[in-house]
């Protein structure tokens, strides 16, 4: 039992005057007794893991771990898990109800908040914690019957809990996901449908009904479901990845270019989500799409020396030699003493036939190392 004015709460915010403000009204209402703060996601994780909490206050948007990534780690942590959690948020947006639902937020408190609405929300969070419902009752169960290895008993748990609240979507969702885990699909399909038509926010409903139609080969109804995820909240284009990594996975390079698509379109292009996208494809097979997205990179990335190599490695396999020089040229000149991009070019100039180009970087390669195999191989050929 959580006693409500002993309890030890942590503040998570990257605004100070906002740590403090919170605080000032927790101890106005009597409501707790030890404050720990942390001013970003990566901090209050250390905390997290290290102190004993009753309670946590996260703020929704911070830099780096986000107050929503910072949620997710606690839900799937064992330990961690069933604590309560109140969020603060500038704004109750569509993304924002979408991770509510998915990460199981106790509460939600818009800003700027009153000593009221605070008050009144952390006391309906401990009442709940203390004496929870049916409902959650039995999915806690559940949660602990699966981890256990015993996915009989938690679909029973997960069953009493529909019966408990037939009008929320949590229940047939983590009902249909359980089904899926034990492999029978035509009732996770059945459950996971019901959820998301409850729910037309439910990601995890979605996701898994994705999982499933992709375990089955129904690509199309795979993708619908992905893509549905993705644009209900932008931060599971991860989910998109993974979709089109197992459509390259399974040589079907078109509709992995498709998902990815998708997946930057929703991100706003993001070049980090960009760049990794291009690696998957480089390494998978897809190799001209991982091409096009790295030039696309350059051209506001003109100076990572990292890229323009890869590029440059890329168009080579391709046998674009043309287009490789150029990218490998502007990489060996900014990084001379880099023997790989060496070598390569090296590559590059003898497959497009000029030998004495292909000589200087050898022979650059030789005066530090005399020993390197691949240039003594190369340097035989521009004799």
């Amino acid at each position: 039992m959580i006693d409500i004015s002993e309890m030890t709460v942590l503040i998570v915010d990257d605004m100070p005057n906002m740590i403090t403000t919170i605080r000032s009204m927790m101890k106005v209402l009597k409501y707790g007794k030890t404050f720990l703060s942390a001013a970003s996601g990566a901090e209050a994780w250390r905390i997290l893991k290290k102190e004993p909490l009753d309670m946590a206050i996260l703020d929704y948007h911070m830099p780096g771990m986000s107050g929503a990534e910072l949620l997710s780690r606690i839900r799937e942590d064992r330990d961690l898990r069933d604590l309560p959690v109140v969020m603060v948020t500038a704004q109750a947006n569509r993304e924002f109800v979408a991770e509510a639902a998915e990460s199981e937020i106790d509460a939600y408190i818009l800003k700027p908040a009153t000593v009221k609405v605070l008050g009144d929300k952390i006391l309906t969070v401990i009442e709940n914690a203390n004496n929870p419902s049916p409902m959650v009752f039995h999915l806690k169960e559940a949660k602990r019957f699966e981890e256990n290895g015993d996915i009989d008993a938690a679909i029973e748990e997960a069953e009493l809990a529909v019966d408990a609240n037939p009008t929320s979507s949590r229940p047939p969702r983590e009902l249909g996901y359980y089904y899926f885990k034990k492999g029978d699909l035509k009732e996770a399909e059945k459950w996971l449908l019901k959820a998301a038509r409850m729910n037309s926010l439910d990601v995890f409903a979605f996701h898994y009904l994705g999982e499933l139609y992709l375990n089955v080969n129904d690509i199309e109804s795979a993708s619908q479901y992905f893509e549905k995820a993705m644009s209900i909240n932008p931060r599971h284009v991860t989910r998109a990845i993974y979709f089109g990594t197992t459509l390259l996975e399974r040589k079907m390079l078109q509709e992995a270019v498709q998902v990815f698509e998708k997946a930057l379109n929703v991100s706003g292009n993001d070049l980090k989500l960009r760049e990794e996208i291009a690696g998957l494809c480089i390494e998978k097979g897809a190799k001209e799409y991982g091409a096009k997205l790295l030039e696309s990179m350059l051209r506001t990335e003109s100076k990572r020396t990292d890229l323009l190599f890869l590029l440059g490695v890329t168009l080579e396999e391709l046998g674009q030699n043309s287009k490789a020089l150029a990218y490998l040229t502007r990489a060996e000149k900014d990084d001379r003493k880099n023997h790989d991009i060496k070598i390569h070019l090296a590559r590059v100039y003898l497959a497009l036939g000029k030998t004495i180009r292909a000589e200087k970087p050898l022979r650059e390669i030789l005066e530090v190392n005399p020993k390197n195999k691949e240039a003594l191989r190369l340097l035989k050929q521009c004799v």
